[in-house]
């Protein structure tokens, strides 16, 4: 068995390879191509193990590395703490450091690695909400500007095309801002018809997963949320308790234990921020929602609140609807309120 520790880079990335014992066979920068990827499999016979860290190029040559024939390993490089401490950081040291820790078996839990069909997914929310941010500046940009002349319009005063044509149909005192507010509506328009060709593809992929149903039993849970949590979770038999999939969210606790006592303190924000971004959102819905189907966790969320604050109370009925959906998907039944209000909630 060959060893590698692989430190990826844009244009040229650092290879370290060993023997089984340890003992240096080859080292030194090759292109980040498939093909160099490829080549450096095939150099090596009878078993060849890489280890890469996270990173915005990771998937691709992950999929290179394991259709070439080697066994590929992706560690978080923050819990690498050999690597993250060193003092001297080069290339060649971060990916000797990473061969080591694979060749003694001493590399933290690898970075679990979704499919085709999940990384997919992502792609097309990670889009969306790129444009939909895209969107908000441009349409408080806008509104800015139009304060400065004297005209206010509400918070979603331009969210839709009806909204800036009569806006438009108006006119405008000063022929610039007419100008301004014409050429930002084209953007408008743009990105809007960009949206919504994502959200077509979304409702395709929506309707593929009978997951997505089951998720959206629950109160103020639709199509983004539903896929959100899909696409970062991918199999959510891969967690073997809920707790570790509220560790996964970001959304646990720190704590610091000394003895017998444990301070508990804000949240890790490690993981999926995108999850927790959304379902954080999903519990400000709920918190105010009057609809049956909300009220055992509306209870509980103004128990808690008025005990700890609403900011806590909030986190804990994000952390709690995450665990729901958790066993929606585990048990693979709808959500039922009703099971919610025979059961006594714990605290945050």
């Amino acid at each position: 068995m060959w060893y590698c520790g692989l430190d990826l880079a844009g244009v040229s990335s650092y290879a370290f390879v060993t023997d089984a014992r340890g003992v240096k066979e080859w080292s030194g920068p090759l292109e980040t191509s498939r093909l160099a990827f490829e080549r450096l499999v095939k150099r090596y016979r009878g078993g060849f193990s890489v280890a890469i860290e996270a990173g915005n190029q990771t998937a691709w040559v992950y999929e290179v590395l394991l259709k070439a024939g080697a066994q590929a390993t992706v560690v978080n490089p923050v819990k690498v703490t050999a690597i993250a401490e060193s003092r001297k950081k080069t290339d060649k040291i971060d990916a000797k450091i990473l061969c080591e820790l694979l060749r003694i078996n001493g590399l933290p839990h690898p970075v679990h690695m979704p499919g085709a069909e999940t990384r997919a997914l992502r792609g097309l929310l990670t889009a969306r909400r790129q444009l939909v941010r895209t969107r908000t500046k441009l349409c408080n940009f806008v509104r800015g500007l139009l304060r400065q002349s004297g005209v206010s319009l509400p918070a979603r005063g331009l969210a839709s095309q009806a909204a800036w044509k009569r806006l438009l149909a108006k006119g405008f005192e000063q022929m610039h801002m007419a100008l301004i507010v014409a050429g930002y509506y084209d953007n408008f328009t743009v990105v809007t018809r960009s949206i919504r060709e994502l959200d077509q593809q979304l409702a395709e992929k929506e309707q593929a997963d009978p997951r997505a149903a089951l998720l959206q039993t629950m109160p103020k849970v639709g199509r983004i949320a539903a896929l959100t949590f899909l696409a970062a979770v991918d199999n959510v038999q891969r967690f073997p308790s809920s707790r570790k999939l509220i560790g996964y969210t970001g959304l646990a606790p720190t704590v610091r234990q000394s003895g017998e006592h444990a301070q508990y303190g804000p949240i890790t924000r490690e993981g999926r921020h995108e999850l927790r971004g959304v379902w954080v959102q999903i519990a400000h819905l709920v918190a105010r929602d009057q609809s049956s189907a909300s009220r055992p966790l509306r209870r509980w969320y103004d128990r808690v609140a008025k005990k700890r604050g609403a900011k806590t109370a909030l986190v804990g009925l994000a952390r709690r609807l995450l665990v729901i959906a958790y066993q929606i998907l585990k048990t693979e039944t709808p959500y039922d309120a009703k099971k919610l209000s025979k059961r006594r909630t714990r605290a945050v």
